[in-house]
């Protein structure tokens, strides 16, 4: 085996690991941020929706005291 042929067959693998691993962080990256930004919409999501469940547990006490029903 020449020292070309040892080059090429150690520096090959060695270089697709490389890429391998920088590929993979950069989907991790990715992954996290996409992550944070669905975390931060249901966030929202969940905001608004207890806001609406309040506002109907307002309405109901409302009726109830209309009603004479004690809540």
């Amino acid at each position: 085996m020449t020292n070309t042929q040892l080059y090429l067959a150690v520096g090959i693998p060695a270089l697709l690991a490389l890429i391998n691993i920088t590929v993979s962080l950069v989907l991790f990256t990715y992954l996290g941020a996409r992550i944070e930004s669905l975390s931060q919409s249901l966030s929202g999501r969940i905001d608004a929706l207890t806001g609406a469940v309040n506002d109907l547990d307002k309405r109901l006490t409302r009726v109830e005291v209309k009603l004479g029903i004690q809540p």
